[in-house]
């Protein structure tokens, strides 16, 4: 490699990304399902929830490509995508209004003067899907929701006393929430607003401090069960509030808003992209 590769280090709410410009094919040095499982451990290399990549698109200003720890390539992260629109208008790669390329759709985001970010998630044209998950400690009543990318929604009384760690690990692997897993989302409806929320993220494989698209398919599943009816303020690990908004009528989105703050720009030396390289 003849010069150190740039990236910046951006927090969506508390969920935290690796963000990288390959418009230039810059990134294209190694695989990068395996360049992202190097660069996102955390202790050894960089560490993050995620490696996000902008490319060049024919369809929008942008083309993210999303990475998970574990090297899986998924198709949407609303945080994520939160945070690539703040990167690109930093970059001067584009404006405050933007559309973005992702596996589930192009969808548009806006800058906001105050730094947040506002960014378009794919709804489903179904209802949330009730669904029941056999355990052998009993039966635990969930809701499918697809936002992007498939949830299963548990309604709880008290957010802090679940086991995420455990119980998140053994609802991920459901077959009740889809051939390939689910991210799980915890919400106390007694908590809020904003609801406390808490997920365990698929492909990050443990609770996340925040999940864009968990805490729209949470929203979502507040509205199907008439607990709200307008915008949805949901209270994520983090602290940090993320707001979920449903435009009126038909329309195949929703809105995410919450802070995509810049955290700080580095290089990865020869020496870090061997390392992240040897990890399998």
């Amino acid at each position: 490699m003849a010069e150190p590769l740039e990236f910046h280090k951006f927090s969506g709410a508390g969920n935290d990304f690796i963000l990288g410009d390959n418009r230039q094919g810059a990134w294209n040095v190694a695989p990068l399902p395996r360049l992202a499982r190097g660069l996102c451990r955390r202790g050894l290399s960089v560490g993050a929830d995620g490696l996000v990549l902008l490319e060049t698109s024919t369809k929008a200003h942008l083309r993210l490509r999303l990475f998970n720890p574990d090297g899986s390539e998924t198709p949407f992260c609303g945080n994520g995508a939160r945070c690539a629109a703040r990167y690109a208008f930093l970059k001067v790669a584009a404006g405050r209004s933007m559309s973005l390329e992702t596996g589930a759709g192009v969808v548009s985001a806006r800058v906001l003067p105050d730094g947040r970010v506002e960014v378009e998630v794919p709804l489903p044209p179904e209802e949330p899907v009730p669904v029941e998950v056999s355990l052998p400690q009993g039966r635990v009543p969930a809701l499918r929701v697809t936002a992007g990318v498939p949830h299963l929604v548990v309604f709880v009384r008290d957010v802090s006393a679940v086991p995420v760690a455990s119980l998140g690990a053994t609802l991920r692997r459901a077959p009740e929430g889809g051939p390939d897993g689910a991210n799980v989302d915890f919400v106390s409806v007694g908590g809020g607003p904003p609801y406390p929320l808490r997920t365990f993220e698929r492909g990050v494989e443990g609770e996340t401090l925040a999940c864009g698209t968990g805490a729209v398919a949470v929203a979502y599943a507040l509205r199907s069960r008439k607990v709200v009816s307008g915008p949805v303020s949901l209270l994520p690990r983090s602290g940090k509030v993320l707001e979920v908004s449903f435009p009126p009528g038909l329309s195949p989105f929703c809105k995410l808003t919450g802070e995509a703050r810049p955290v700080y720009r580095g290089f990865l030396s020869t020496e870090s992209l061997e390392e992240a390289l040897r990890c399998e």
